[in-house]
């Protein structure tokens, strides 16, 4: 990728580890043949000076990894390296200021900046260059400011989206005899009841005269008792239809089962998820669901799948078995929802580590 490189500048004794940490970032984000890190690119064979020359020449940005040992490492008769002709770190700095490709400090483990007089004259020039800090307490938001630099200098690779979930099917559960076979138990139980009450009838149905019900009735409606009882009952009833003419008192006691429930309605979970712990911690979970059964897959900030689980839904709570692939291990996901299913808290654990941690769900894509 010609005149579109990162070149990165370090002593050994004094940023090793955080050079590389930064590199594999860098990396990660405009790929692998953008980021030149000084000796450890160059190949076998090859003179230092000429090859440190041609990679400036395809170089946009240099950054110059200063820690806090950066000026003071000596030589072996105790002469500071950096005031050496043949030292390769004033050697790359100065051809990159001499040059004006863009020259950035990144400050590390506590290190400032050092003044002109620290310096030889060819890198003076660098103590007016802004400063970027990287420290470990806050590794990736410092990642992140001096990325949106780069970004301006260099364009990142494409992030490669992930591909269409495709879930495997759920084989049909078998069905028992008893579910097969249940409506001819019902017939036939239900027959035994008809057989029986036929086999108890009265064996005389002459004895019941169906006149005597209207007898009875005719009796009662002659009865002066009765009748101011049924005139009294019926005044009554109209006192209270004139006081409730909308006629809503009758419900107030009623309990209406199914038609009001505590529990959430929960929509289909299938899509994009932002999953984040207390740690400020993310990545995207992509769930397909089945019934109250689901899968999802795990993708970090780069779009690289980390993990996948499976699980199921009962009202509102969720529960899933959860694989980490980046670190191999196995987890257990427990979450709940308030808001009908448009977010979800609980915690992640991991049995073998005896931990666990709080984590949410909170719905992407509608």
């Amino acid at each position: 990728m010609a005149d579109n490189k990162i070149f990165v500048s370090y002593r050994r004794q004094d940023a090793s580890g955080e050079a590389g940490r930064l590199v594999d970032h860098l990396r990660e984000i405009y790929g692998e043949e953008s980021v030149f890190l000084d000796v450890e690119t160059l190949e076998a064979g090859l003179d230092f000076v000429q090859a440190i020359d041609k990679a400036l020449n395809s170089c946009k940005v240099l950054i110059a990894m200063i820690g806090p040992h950066w000026i003071n490492v000596k030589d072996a008769e105790g002469n500071s390296r950096l005031f050496h002709d043949g030292d390769f770190i004033r050697i790359e700095i100065a051809a990159a200021l001499k040059r004006n490709i863009r020259v950035i400090p990144v400050l590390v483990n506590g290190a400032v900046m050092p003044s002109p007089e620290q310096l030889p004259e060819d890198l003076q020039a660098l103590t007016r260059r802004h400063a970027q800090e990287l420290s470990s307490s806050r590794w990736k938001y410092d990642c992140d400011q001096l990325v949106s630099v780069l970004d301006k200098i260099i364009e990142p690779i494409p992030k490669q989206k992930p591909e269409p979930f495709k879930p495997r099917p759920i084989p049909p559960k078998q069905k028992s005899w008893l579910a097969k076979n249940y409506l001819w138990i019902i017939g036939i139980f239900v027959g035994i009841i008809i057989l029986i009450s036929l086999l108890n009838s009265p064996e005389n149905d002459s004895e019941f005269d169906p006149y005597q019900t209207s007898i009875e009735q005719e009796d009662q409606k002659s009865d002066p008792l009765v009748e101011d009882q049924t005139n009294t009952s019926t005044e009554e009833l109209q006192n209270f239809r004139n006081s409730n003419p909308e006629g809503t008192e009758i419900y107030d006691n009623l309990s209406l089962s199914g038609s009001e429930s505590n529990q959430p309605v929960i929509e289909e979970i299938s899509g994009y998820w932002l999953l984040s712990d207390n740690q400020g911690n993310t990545s995207t979970l992509v769930f397909n669901q089945y019934n109250d059964e689901f899968e999802f897959i795990e993708y970090n900030v780069f779009n690289v799948e980390i993990g996948e689980g499976t699980g199921t839904i009962s009202g509102n709570q969720l529960t899933a078995s959860y694989y980490n692939s980046l670190v191999e291990i196995n987890g257990n996901l427990r979450l709940s929802t308030s808001t009908n299913g448009q977010s979800w808290s609980g915690t992640v654990s991991f049995p073998s580590l005896g931990t666990s941690s709080n984590i949410a769900l909170q719905r992407i894509n509608p």
